[in-house]
């Protein structure tokens, strides 16, 4: 029982998952967390952000320059990233998907499964950034 293989196994069903429930909205699972966070924690450098998703550069990158291409994030000359309106606006639409997806993943595995799957992967995670 491989953590690693396990942990990315689901994270790519749940992803698909996402993807599918998302894409009506035009945003990828990666993009749509970018304008949460932006619109929760605005404006943040790259590496702030970085750090907030725990995500590598490079896919945060290709996130924030995917967004920047269509209008909904932008980028100062300090390397500051903003949520625009247009970003705002894109996060707005997309929610309700993401809330019923989320709502179905919650029902799938039981409020208490899934309270106990959060609590997990939150151990999991700084456990791993402690190794």
């Amino acid at each position: 029982m491989c953590t690693c293989a396990n942990l990315r196994r689901t994270t790519r069903v749940v992803m698909q998952f996402f993807d599918g429930a998302l894409k009506p909205a035009g945003l990828t699972p990666g993009q749509f967390t970018v304008l949460s966070v932006l619109s929760k924690q605005r404006p943040q450098r790259q590496t702030l952000l970085a750090d907030t998703l725990a995500m590598d550069r490079t896919a945060l990158i290709q996130n924030v320059r995917s967004l920047e291409k269509r209008g909904l994030v932008a980028t100062d000359t300090a390397g500051v990233k903003t949520l625009t309106t247009d970003g705002a606006r894109a996060l707005e639409d997309a929610l309700p998907h993401w809330r019923q997806a989320q709502a179905r993943i919650i029902k799938a595995l039981g409020t208490e499964g899934w309270g106990g799957l959060i609590a997990g992967l939150s151990s999991a995670t700084e456990a791993a950034k402690a190794c």
